[in-house]
Formats: structure tokens, sequence, C-alpha cells
């Protein structure tokens, strides 16, 4: 693997397609039954409770987040519309309720590395024929439900003691600790009352910065 390079365009680094290639190259050649991506932005408030339950009987775990079947106006996330992301989803695919993720956080089963690759990869560049240029997360949440027999199971308020993004800037001047707090995505309504043990902290790199420096 030392002498084998994945070539990226710059429009595949700035979507976060590396993670796909990551996964693709490096990834599938260990030996392992299990990959776990996090973010480096993320931190550990305890240790996490039950990892590999999460996936159930599905080769993918990513946390989804809001619910686009649900939403009446359209917004955009990313530059990309979600009605025009969600009508794609149901081209695609998806048949039932479809869902809007991140991709800071995530499992998958070993034998599963492909088909995530060939799926997510394959969505992307159906949605770039369309017109849209969509995040990784878009790509990994298409793959996860339809690998997935359950998304449901999946949705982040199944999983409130896990994983959470502090897309709303909550932690901003100071870390997270075990308190409970209230999560929301950005664009939904519905909060929820949270204790993730992993959090990401999109918007604290200079907090996490100065952590790093204190522990040296």
């Amino acid at each position: 693997m030392a002498n084998e390079w994945c070539f990226l365009s710059p429009l595949e680094k700035t979507h976060g397609l590396f993670k796909l290639h990551y996964l693709k190259v490096g990834m599938s050649r260990l030996s392992f039954d299990y990959f776990i991506w996090l973010d480096a932005d993320t931190v550990f408030a305890r240790n996490p409770l039950d990892l590999l339950g999460r996936l159930g009987k599905s080769p993918l775990h990513v946390p989804l987040e809001l619910n686009l079947s649900a939403l009446s106006e359209d917004c955009v996330w990313k530059d990309v519309s979600l009605f025009r992301l969600r009508e794609l989803l149901r081209q695609e695919g998806i048949m039932n309720q479809a869902y809007l993720c991140g991709s800071a956080f995530w499992i998958v089963h070993h034998d599963a590395i492909d088909a995530v690759y060939d799926l997510g990869l394959g969505f992307w560049h159906k949605a770039k024929d369309a017109g849209l240029i969509v995040d990784v997360s878009a790509a990994l949440g298409y793959a996860m439900q339809i690998l997935c027999a359950d998304p449901e199971a999946h949705r982040l308020v199944n999983h409130a003691d896990l994983w959470a993004s502090d897309d709303e800037e909550r932690f901003r001047e100071a870390l997270p600790d075990r308190t409970p707090w209230t999560w929301r995505h950005p664009l939904g309504t519905d909060a929820i009352e949270i204790r993730p043990a992993i959090i990401h902290l999109p918007h604290s790199k200079e907090l996490l910065m100065r952590a790093q420096q204190a522990i040296r």
C-alpha cells in the first residue's frame, strides 16, 4: 500500500470524498472486523457503551439527523437544495423516509466496505450528473439507507447517549462535560435532551488547540 496513491480532484477533496477513498484504498486491506471513523475535531466526554451494538443487523451505522421527507419548505444545506436532494434519493431507490446525516462519525463492517464505497461514490456522481454537487455525508447517508433494512433504528434520537455534533456552537468557549444538553439539527424544529459520549465540535478548533497545548 505504501507505493499506491489515490489522486483526488479538487472537487472531491473539497466535498470530503477522501473519506470514501481512504476507506477503499486503505482500510479494506487491514485485517479487522469493523472500522470506526471519527473526525479530528471530536472529543470524548466519557467512554461510549456498546459501540458495535448500534449497528444492529446493519453493516453500517451513520447517525441519521434530519427527516427530509418531513420537510414542508425547501432549505439549502451545504449549497444544495434539500428538496432536490430528497427527490434524487427517491429516484435512486430510497423508498422509506429519507434522512440527512453528517460524516463526522460512522461505523462500517469490513465486508461492507466495497458496497459502501460503490454506493456512495455512485450516488455522488449521479448527483453531479443531475447538477448537484453534494457533500460526502449525502453519499454516506444514501449507502446507509440502501444497505440498512431499518434506517429508523439509526436515527440520532435513538442513540442520544452515543454521538452528536455541536452544529449550533454551544461549546465554542468551553469543552463539553458529562452534563446533558439540548440538541436539534440546525434545519430542524424538534429538540431533544442528549448526553452523548462522543461529541463533534466543528466550530471549536481554537478551543481544541488550546486544550491540546495545555496537556503537553
